[in-house]
Order: structure tokens, then C-alpha cells, then sequence
């Protein structure tokens, strides 16, 4: 795709809307008088003045986690799940209070947006990778439908990455990890660094590297092998000039990584709670990714200006053996690009008791995805075949802060976007080899007499999004507030389409070949407090959330083409809940935390069959929805003591339960029920600045899938003939994408 990302992005337009979280110490939850991200729509300066429900981790409580990728926070805070769909490697599959996404097609929107630096991630691919030097991460619970340039219906994972300084600073850190268990790969060697400082009066830099050679976790049956293999490189370099009324902040990071297809457990060769791997397809997975930002602020006396320019490319090939099996039955190639960039600018004034902030937001992005599917196994030819689309998106947005009284404020926001998407849809179908992205593949005639190549289509959704919210401060140390709002995600079109009659049935039916928006009107009510001497910290939510047209990918197996991956507005749906978090220090040195989330989703009404019998019927109704574990419950525990006037021992003990869940909305595929555990001691030098830590992932040795659909073919010992929901033993065999398990490490690290 083309990389000439500034032919008209400077002159775009956009909203900026950063909401502020407060920063974590390395216990969990942050202290009142922790300053947070300042942003132009909530301004707020700690967690109490913020009215909605948030978790933020910043660098000290990122280093205690033993950070390593999004995913080291999957379990860090109540109704939240930050995996990745393990189909490709980098693919996030985030799910926020019930809503996410599972799948690994391009083309559907995020459920829960990722913002780096303020810029929106258009692609859930290349989200999760290894990554270094970041300053905080922040998760905002529910729609963000005015607070951001995108609209979001789940949720928000805010990172910002380190800033160049005006002092000198930097670190250098060295570790090796790996399984301990038998039966298992070998280990991981990482080497990571960042310097920063000044270049003249009002001009700084940073400058930030990352090298993982990940030689693989499993061991492959197939071959002996080791098997999960992930070399990534990063390298990020950033310059900010601040000095008067105008800062401007710059940064360019370049991302490399390559190693084995999916690690791929097969439910019906092995029972599903084993780590147990064996493919005669070693397959690969190859990614690239380039991404700069420039943020701008310019502080006018009255009121402040900023804009956020964002762009990205992004590419990847990938080889996955789909069987899971050492029978050479389903094999499946893949190609990603995608180039994006975006603008926002926003104008934040105060006056008395007054806060207004308008701004406008303009996206583009390009996406192009090819496809092969080899199914040799049954005498077939290949299946090629895939999409590529232009999406572009326009948003204006004001909000209005008021302080009715001294202990009343009232805030109403208004959010107007549209959002077109143009597409050129190849069914993946037996045909010659060609490409979608290269313009090779037909998106029109037929490929058999009575058989489309595929099609053509645009279509646009505009939407408004309101958000009222109304504040009671109780005291000087305790909030109360109430709010509505509401998020969209667009419509949009499948680039994976294996069942061509079917889908233009369907299409025929609706009108339209794309998908529509999925709706989100949620309702809250929180409660926070902090006791005077800052010691101990309470927050407290309940939501309802009526979803309307949830955006579903309905798997099932298929004889022709494996797999059959059908985008639809499958249901309504109404999710409930509430979050409790609680952070105390009882002693010097010791820092605790709890937080309890309950998720009660139900369908309410049904579109489309989920269960696969054909028809729409109480059966489909009784479907538990997807990614909405019932329960999540945890805590930490942080100790600092003092070994002499230099040394300093740390101990560090992370623990999250999370309740069993569906993955699929057939409830065929799902996760058991989990306890994660995590710990870290090290011990460092105050003086010197040398630290050495031990630490421990998933200690309980906990097995997790990144995806489970079930297949027509390669079962085993452990496949029944049957498939139904939440049955261990599937109708034959599985894709199961598998987490690593228990982990063991140790850590160099020097910092000054």
C-alpha cells in the first residue's frame, strides 16, 4: 500500500479526547494525589474527579508485572480480557464487560479501541506484539462514543509511551524465561533499553529498543521440535521541543517480527486442560510495523489548541496448519496490509465555573487481505480469495462541563461521525491462483455457471453519540456519579467468505452484502472514595447496557472449506454488572489490592441461528454470549523492606480468577474456568541502580485458548461424534490456539 501519508492528513481535522486515569503504584490501584494523563475532554486530576470506571498501570506497576505485551494485563483488572485470537500472532482479541471481538478477519472494527499515543489503532492486527519504555496504560471501562476520535462500544486500552526528557535518564534490562515443566520447549531470551535527555535548552530525545528471541515454548509431537518460535525487534525514537507556549512531541517506532504459525492444541487429540502440540505444518508467521505520531499543543491563554496526527503501515504473511493434527489436511496462507492515518484537533477552554471543548476528527485507512486455503487432503484444488477495503471516517464532537454548585457538576457531550466503507469482496473459492491486494482475484462474473466471484459495495453510517453524566461530590474525598452513553461501531463487510450461496441469501434478505453498526447504550452509577491520610481507596460501579445488532462472527465446520466464517448482526442482547476495587497500605512498605466484577449477559432477542441446527429457536436464546465470563475476582499484594541503607528487597504477588466463558456463539468452543497467579522478588541496589529480579507467570500452570473452533475433521481419542455446548469432548477435531503455561524468569536490570 502506499506509504505517502502526509498528502492531505495535516489538513484534517479531529477530536482529541484523552480521558485521564490515574497513575498505579506497583500494588495496582494509584493514590489520590497521583497526577493523571491531562486530556482535553476530562480533565480531571485524579480518579476521584473522573466519573466512570477505569484501571491504570503505570511504568514502576508495569515493571512489577514483569510487562511484556498487552496481554501481561488480561487479568489485572474486573471484566476485562486482553488476549490475543492466537490465529495470527499480534491479533488482539480484547473484550471489555461482555463485548469483544473473536476473530482474526481485518475487517471488523474493534470492540474495545486501542490508542497509542492518542492515535487509534485501525486494525486489531499488530496490536499485541513485545513492546518497551512505556509510561502508563490505562483501561476505560464501556463505551467511548464522545471521548475519543473513534467510537468504541466496549471499551478503551489507553498507552502512552515514554516521553523524551530534559534530564538525563535510562535503563538496560537482560532476562531469560521459559517452561520448567517437562514435555515442554525451550525459553526466551529478551534484551531491552532506553536512553533519554536533553539536546539544547527547550529540544530533548528518547530513544528505546526491544530484541526477543523467543525459541518456543511447546514441543511439537510431530517432529520433537520446539515449537512456538517469536524473534521481535522494536526500536522507537521520539524528540520534543517544549519551550514557551507551544510543545510538540514526535515519535517514530519501527517493529519486526518472525517465528512459527499458530500454536495450535487439538481438542480431540488431546485432552483440552494438556499443552500437548503436534503438526506436520510448522507454518510461519512474518509481521512488520511502522508507526509515528506528532502531538501539538499550543496554549493560547484563554484555552489550549492541540492536535494529534497519527500514521501507520502495517504488513503480514502467515502460514497456520488449520487441522491442528500431523495429517496434512488444512493448511491456510494469509496476507494483511494495512496503511492508516488520522488527524484530530480539539480547542479546551475554562472560564469560571464553565469547561468547553470542540474539536473535529478525520481517519482513513486502507486495508487488503488474501487468502489460501488448502484442502489437498480431499482431492481439492486451493481456495483463494479475500478482500480490500477504503474506510474513512469524519467526526465533530463539543463537550460542556458545568459546576452547578460546589458540589454538583453537571457534563453533556455530542458526538457527530460518519463513517464509509468501499469494498472489493473474492469469495475464497476454488479458482487460479490469485490475489486480492495485487488486483488479481475477480470481484465480478461468475466462477461457476450459478456462482458469483464475489462483488463490489460501498455503503456509509452516520450516528450521533450523546453522554450525559451528572456528579455529586459527597466531600472532599468522595464522588458520587450517574451516566448515560451511548457508542457505535459501523457495519462492514467479511473478507472471508467460504459460503457464497448462503451469504447472498442472507444478503438478499437484509438488502445489503455489508454487516450493519452494532449499538451500545450504556448506564452507570459509581461511587468513589479515598480516606483523608490517602492510605486506603474505594470505587465502586453498576451498569446495564442494552446492545442492539451485536456484530458476530458465526463459526462452523465445513467439509469444503474447513472453517465457515459468517459476520452478522446476530442479536440484542442485554448485559449487566458491576465492578468493586479496593486499594489499601495497612503498613509501611505493603501495599494491597481486591477487585471483585460480575457480568450478568443475556440475549434478549435472536437474528440469526447460533447454534447451528438451522433455525432460530429457544435454543439460540439460551446461548451464553461470547467472552462474558460470569465472574472475575483477584487481588495483590506489594511488600518493600529495607536490607541496608542501599539494598532493597521487593516481593510481588498478582492473583485473578476468571469464570468459565464461551468462545464461540455456539458455545462449542470455550475456556475453562481460570486461576492465574503471578509472582516477582528482586532485589535492588538505591545506590548503584542494578536490580535483579525472579519472577513467575501463570504459576498454577493454567490452560488458556486463544481461540476453539471446531473442525469436520481430525478428531481423535478424545472427539465424541457430537458437538454441544461447553462439551470437552468435541464432534471430532479442533483449532485451539494455546497459551503458554507456567513460566519461570530471572531479570539484570540497571537503571540511572
Amino acid at each position: 500500500m502506499n506509504r505517502q501519508v502526509l498528502r492531505s492528513g495535516i489538513s484534517a481535522v479531529a477530536m482529541l479526547v484523552s480521558l485521564p486515569v490515574m497513575a498505579q503504584e506497583s500494588a495496582g490501584e494509584a493514590s489520590d494525589d497521583v497526577i493523571v494523563i491531562e486530556a482535553t475532554i476530562d480533565a480531571a486530576s485524579s480518579v476521584l474527579e473522573f466519573p466512570g470506571a477505569v484501571t491504570a498501570v503505570d511504568a514502576e506497576a508495569l515493571e512489577a508485572r514483569q510487562f511484556r505485551d498487552l496481554t501481561s494485563l488480561s487479568y489485572a483488572a474486573p471484566n476485562v480480557q486482553l488476549e490475543t485470537v492466537g490465529t495470527f500472532k499480534g491479533v488482539s482479541n480484547f473484550a471489555i464487560r461482555g463485548l469483544g471481538v473473536n476473530s482474526s478477519i481485518p475487517s471488523i472494527d474493534p470492540a474495545v479501541g486501542l490508542f497509542v499515543d492518542g492515535v487509534y489503532m485501525g486494525l486489531n492486527a499488530g496490536s499485541v506484539f513485545d513492546t518497551v519504555d512505556l509510561a502508563q496504560i490505562d483501561i476505560l471501562r464501556g463505551p467511548q462514543g464522545t471521548s475519543f476520535g473513534q467510537n468504541t462500544t466496549g471499551g478503551a486500552v489507553m498507552v502512552q509511551t515514554a516521553d523524551p526528557t530534559e534530564h538525563w535518564e535510562g535503563f538496560a534490562r537482560i532476562g531469560y524465561e521459559g517452561p520448567v515443566d517437562s514435555g515442554r520447549g525451550t525459553g526466551m531470551l529478551t534484551a531491552r533499553g532506553a536512553i533519554s535527555g536533553p539536546i539544547t535548552d527547550g529540544l530533548s530525545f528518547r530513544v528505546a529498543a526491544l530484541k526477543s528471541d523467543d525459541n518456543g515454548y511447546f514441543t511439537n509431537q510431530f517432529d520433537g521440535e520446539s515449537y512456538g518460535a517469536a524473534n521481535t525487534t522494536v526500536l522507537r525514537g521520539g524528540l520534543k521541543y517544549d519551550k514557551g507556549p507551544l510543545e510538540i512531541t514526535g515519535k517514530l517506532e519501527w517493529m519486526e517480527s518472525t517465528g512459527d504459525g499458530a500454536a495450535t492444541h487439538n481438542n480431540g487429540l488431546f485432552a483440552r486442560d494438556t499443552f500437548e502440540i503436534s503438526v506436520n505444518q510448522r507454518g510461519f508467521n512474518d509481521s512488520e510495523n511502522l508507526f509515528g505520531s506528532l502531538r501539538a499543543e499550543l496554549d493560547l491563554g484563554a484555552g489550549k489548541l492541540t492536535n494529534i496526527f497519527g500514521w501507520r503501515d502495517y504488513r503480514q504473511a502467515t502460514r497456520n496448519d488449520i487441522d491442528s493434527s500431523p495429517t496434512p489436511i488444512f493448511q491456510s496462507d494469509t496476507v494483511t496490509e494495512q496503511e492508516q492515518w488520522s488527524n484530530e484537533l480539539s480547542y479546551a477552554v475554562e472560564t469560571g465555573p464553565l469547561r468547553l471543548v470542540a474539536g473535529g476528527y478525520l481517519f482513513h485507512q486502507q486495508i487488503g487481505y488474501d487468502e489460501q486455503r488448502d484442502l489437498s487432503f480431499f482431492g481439492a484444488a486451493p481456495q483463494f480469495g479475500g478482500g480490500r477495503q477504503d474506510h474513512d471516517v469524519y467526526g465533530l464532537f463539543g463537550q460542556v462541563d458545568f459546576d452547578v454548585s460546589e458540589i454538583l457538576s453537571l457534563k453533556a457531550g455530542l458526538r457527530w461521525s460518519r463513517e464509509e466503507k468501499a469494498a472489493d469482496i473474492t469469495y475464497v473459492r476454488t479458482r487460479p491462483a490469485c490475489s486480492v491486494i495485487a488486483g488479481t482475484c475477480p470481484f465480478t462474473g461468475e466462477r461457476v455457471p450459478g456462482e458469483n466471484n464475489g462483488f463490489s459495495d460501498e455503503r456509509s453510517w452516520e450516528n450521533f453519540s450523546p453522554r450525559l453524566v451528572a456528579t455529586l461530590r459527597a466531600s472532599e474525598d468522595a464522588n458520587i456519579y450517574l451516566g448515560w452513553s451511548r457508542g457505535h461501531r459501523s457495519g462492514g463487510y467479511n473478507f472471508r467468505i467460504t459460503q457464497p450461496d448462503a451469504f447472498e441469501e442472507v444478503s438478499m434478505m437484509l438488502g445489503s452484502p455489508a454487516f450493519d453498526r452494532e449499538l451500545v447504550d450504556s448506564f452507570e452509577l459509581g461511587a468513589k472514595w479515598q480516606s483523608p491520610d490517602g492510605l486506603v481507596f474505594l470505587q465502586g460501579a453498576l451498569f446495564w447496557m442494552e446492545v442492539d445488532n451485536i456484530q458476530r462472527e458465526v463459526v462452523l465446520p465445513s467439509i469444503t472449506a474447513g472453517l465457515a466464517q459468517s459476520i452478522y448482526n446476530t442479536a440484542d442482547a442485554r448485559i449487566k454488572g458491576l465492578e468493586l476495587e479496593a486499594a489499601v497500605e495497612p503498613a509501611d512498605g505493603l501495599s494491597l489490592t481486591a477487585n471483585l466484577g460480575f457480568t450478568d449477559a443475556d440475549y434478549t432477542r435472536i437474528y440469526q441461528d447460533l447454534s447451528g441446527d438451522n433455525v432460530i429457536d429457544a435454543a439460540d436464546l439460551a446461548l451464553e454470549l461470547p467472552r462474558a465470563p460470569r465472574w472475575t475476582y483477584g487481588g495483590s499484594a506489594s511488600y518493600d523492606v529495607a536490607l541496608s541503607d542501599t539494598k532493597v528487597l521487593t516481593a510481588n504477588i498478582f492473583y485473578q480468577h476468571r469464570s468459565r466463558y464461551a468462545y464461540t456463539d455456539n458455545n462449542w468452543g470455550f475456556n475453562y474456568a481460570s486461576d492465574m497467579l503471578d509472582a516477582s522478588l528482586s532485589v535492588g541496589c538505591t545506590e548503584c541502580g542494578v536490580t535483579l529480579t525472579v519472577f513467575a507467570r501463570n504459576l498454577l500452570d493454567e490452560v488458556q485458548f486463544g481461540a476453539d473452533a471446531g473442525l469436520p475433521f481430525a478428531g481423535g481419542p478424545f472427539s465424541d461424534g457430537d458437538d454441544a455446548p461447553f462439551d470437552p469432548a468435541p464432534n471430532a477435531g479442533t483449532f485451539s490456539p494455546i497459551n503458554k503455561g507456567r513460566v519461570l524468569g530471572v531479570e539484570l536490570g540497571y537503571e540511572f
